[in-house]
Formats: C-alpha cells, structure tokens, sequence
C-alpha cells in the first residue's frame, strides 16, 4: 500500500483554530464551512448547497432521518438536513465556539427542539450502537488521527439498513509523485489534517467496518474553483489585515489557499463524495 502523508496535529491547535476563526468563516464563507460543486458559473453559497444537495442524493437521505454530524461547524449542514428532509440529531464539534454559535442559530431558526450540539472529539468518540439512521461528515475526517478505527464506530453508530454520507479532501490515489511532495505536505500542515488518504483508502476502510459502499466519486473538477473563491478571500484587503494580526499557522492557512487551486490542478489532491450503507441482517 502507497505511503500516507501524515502530520503532527494536535487536538488542541484544532479546537485553537476554530475557536479563533469561526467568526471570520462566517463572515466570508457562511454558515457552511465546505467546498462548493459547481455546475456552472452558480455563486459561492449555492455551490456550497449543491454539494450538500449532492450528498443527500448519493446517499438517499430519508425523510425524518436520526441524523449525527461529525464535524458539524456551524451547524450548516445538520440545520439544512433538518429543514430539506425534516430530520433530527445531533452535531458534534471540537470548538466549544461553533457549538454555541451553531445552538444559537438553530434557536433563531425555530429548530432548537430537533437538533443540538455538542462538543466532542471525534477520535475519542464512542457511540451507543445502532443509535442513529445516518452519519454525516462533511470535510471534517482529515483532521482524524484513526480513520479505519472512526469508520468502524460510524458502522456501530449506524442502525440496520443507515447509512454513512462523507465527503473529503484526498491525496491522489497511488504513492504520492516527487514533484507533488513539497506540496502535499505544505498543506497537510497548514490545514491540521492528520494524514491525506486516498479514494481507496477510505473505501477500503469503510467496507471493512463492514458497510456496503454505494458510492466512492472523485468529484474533484466540479468543486476545485472553490479555492478561487478562497483566495480571492485571502486578498480581501480587510482580511489581508486582520491576518496580519494573527499567529503564524492562522497566517499559513490563508496563505495555503493558492496552494489547493495548485494542488487540485495538477493531480496532486483529489476530493472525494461517499455513501455507504449498513446491511440490515
């Protein structure tokens, strides 16, 4: 098997970094902290939605789903679940920031009653079995250390016939090319990710936590211009000054946001939307 990339990320700098700059994601990205899929030239925020609208269709969402969100944000997500499909659930969080700010708007949107959040690390995370109809994690397994070990509790989570709907960045599939290391380990480092796994990887890992993959695409051309979007946001003179401001790895995450248009480019990462179900005997 190719050699993963791995990074020494600490909890701490991940829950640090949220903490800081969830204000600032709500105030230049929105309320949904993901990549867009773009089917044309749509704005930002529906691509964003378009991705969820993706996702929910990959893995036939049910309506009135038990929903847990892994890695929830803001509570985007979970909050749009609940109102597309009239879900209900739970979203799980390091930052003790998204969480409040994520109950605050599910307050403010009347949805208080179905959905909360709570402040959890995922890699310590352990479910009360077949508890749930879907887990969901949007762009939030990078930063786990154990990703066979997180599959297989998400499979525990799961109830007999649920489902598993992920998406998330990837390295190419295949050893990582010379020309693409510097690069690949520039960002790994820069984005807190744990290690950059491949569109086998996680495949591999979710079939054997014992779920039955339905979907394993490389959508990796329809969401690259969301870090056009980013950058341009990294050159928003309002932000190039409060980055000024700010401590060194919140300085080389802004400044990694040409390298993923770079990356994506050449081959060097890929994205990656899955569903994979749970057998129900």
């Amino acid at each position: 098997m190719p050699e993963t990339p791995r990074f020494s990320v600490r909890i701490e700098s991940i829950r640090k970094h949220y903490d800081r700059l969830s204000l600032f994601y709500r105030a230049f990205w929105g309320d949904h902290l993901h990549h867009g899929y773009w089917n044309g030239t749509e704005s930002a925020s529906r691509a964003q939605v378009q991705l969820m609208e993706r996702l929910a269709e990959k893995a036939a969402i049910p309506r009135g789903a038990r929903v847990l969100d892994i890695g929830c944000g803001l509570g985007g997500s979970l909050l749009w679940l609940a109102e597309q499909f009239e879900c209900e659930g739970a979203g799980m969080t390091i930052s003790p920031v998204q969480a409040r700010m994520a109950a605050a708007k599910a307050k403010s949107r009347g949805l208080g009653g179905r959905v909360s959040f709570r402040v959890e690390d995922a890699d310590l995370w352990r479910p009360e079995s077949s508890s749930f109809d879907v887990v969901w994690i949007m762009e939030s397994s990078e930063h786990f250390h154990d990703k066979p070990g997180f599959f297989a509790r998400c499979a525990s989570a799961l109830k007999p016939g649920g489902v598993l709907a992920c998406c998330a960045w990837l390295r190419r599939d295949g050893a990582v090319r010379e020309e693409d290391r510097g690069l690949v380990e520039a960002i790994g480092t820069a984005m807190l990710s744990a290690s950059l796994d491949s569109l086998s990887d996680y495949r591999e890992w979710m079939s054997a936590a014992g779920l039955e993959v339905t979907t394993a695409d490389d959508i990796t051309r329809q969401v690259a211009p969301t870090w056009t979007h980013c950058s341009r946001i990294g050159r928003n003179p309002m932000v190039k000054l409060a980055v000024r401001f700010m401590d060194q790895p919140t300085r080389r995450f802004v400044q990694s946001f040409p390298l993923m248009e770079q990356a994506y480019a050449q081959g060097a990462m890929a994205f990656g939307l899955f569903a994979a179900r749970k057998p129900r005997a």
